[in-house]
């Protein structure tokens, strides 16, 4: 009778021990992600890893009272003396330490969910004990911080994830994932087509055959419009289909209203965001001295995917 009380005590330590170190491992922002992805055992979980230090308390009183029980009964059965601590010592260490928390620590998510009612059944039956101490944790200790990462620890998670080969991110993802994180690295200065590489257009000028003839060889599909050195819209050559040549100027047809400003420092996620609430495909790149450059959608969208994106005329 007395071995099945020590089997059973050392079960119920290894548990306590377990539990301990498994659930207490658990990040409580990676189970609350898990369970609003629809994880059945995250969602079994959360509930008792949000009373964290209720939560150790209880285990911890668990398991010293187990434990304190196990070496009266061990104690029983192998007598006193140098040899009978060294073997109760060593049963309790392996099967009551050991063994349990090396499992619980790979599987604590799935054993947890698993004896989730049980672990919530201690917690109030050690309610009396352990809410009054946790409550004086908290005080103390405050609240657990969130576990944020920075943008180079997230790169550094997307590179190492991408490299597994049991990752469901190929090197695409891996491209535009961190090209995005590094827009806000990146100013509107970094990845403008220059001043002199521009293909503009004056608003002075005549809507002839020979120009629209032009602008569609050119392969381009919007043109900035130029008035004393100043770009006062855009022209979209979509605009110029149907239309009789004649002499109508250019700035008739140059949208003022699509044509956005931003400065040179401007960080590119925040261009893109202006870019997008206005609706416009091109920004124009000013400093001190004057517009500078143009930046495109098309350039951004070459940040996120990491590579140069090109048409059939090389643009």
């Amino acid at each position: 009778m007395d071995l099945l009380i020590v089997f059973a005590l050392l079960v119920a330590s290894g548990m306590f021990s377990g539990l301990t170190i498994g659930l207490m491992s658990l990040s409580v922002d990676e189970v609350i992600r898990l369970s609003d992805l629809g994880d059945e055992n995250a969602i079994k979980v959360l509930p008792v890893i949000k009373k964290g230090n209720q939560l150790l308390v209880s285990l911890l009183l668990g398991n010293t009272a187990v434990n304190a029980t196990l070496s009266i009964f061990l104690g029983g059965l192998v007598g006193e003396g140098v040899l009978a601590g060294v073997i109760s010592t060593a049963l309790i260490l392996i099967f009551g330490e050991i063994l349990p928390a090396a499992i619980l620590t790979r599987h604590a998510l799935f054993v947890g969910a698993r004896i989730s009612g049980l672990v919530k059944f201690l917690m109030f039956a050690f309610y009396p004990i352990a809410a009054p101490i946790a409550f004086i944790l908290d005080r103390a200790l405050g609240k657990e911080m969130p576990a944020l990462l920075s943008r180079r620890e997230l790169r550094h998670v997307i590179e190492t994830h991408q490299k597994s080969e049991r990752s469901d991110i190929d090197s695409l993802d891996r491209d535009m994932i961190l090209g995005a994180l590094s827009l806000q690295e990146k100013t509107a200065s970094a990845i403008m087509t220059d001043r002199d590489k521009v293909f503009t257009i004056n608003a002075k000028d005549k809507l002839t055959k020979r120009l629209i003839f032009e602008l569609k060889e050119s392969g381009y599909t919007r043109f900035p419009v130029v008035k004393r050195d100043r770009i006062v819209g855009i022209l979209n050559i979509k605009r110029l289909i149907g239309i009789d040549f004649d002499s109508r100027r250019v700035e008739v047809f140059g949208s003022k209203d699509k044509a956005i400003e931003i400065h040179a420092n401007t960080k590119a996620d925040d261009m893109l965001n202006q870019m997008i609430k206005r609706k416009t495909h091109m920004a124009v790149v000013v400093n001190h001295a004057g517009w500078i450059g143009v930046v495109t959608m098309e350039d951004i969208l070459e940040e996120l995917v990491g590579q140069e994106l090109t048409d059939e005329f090389g643009h």
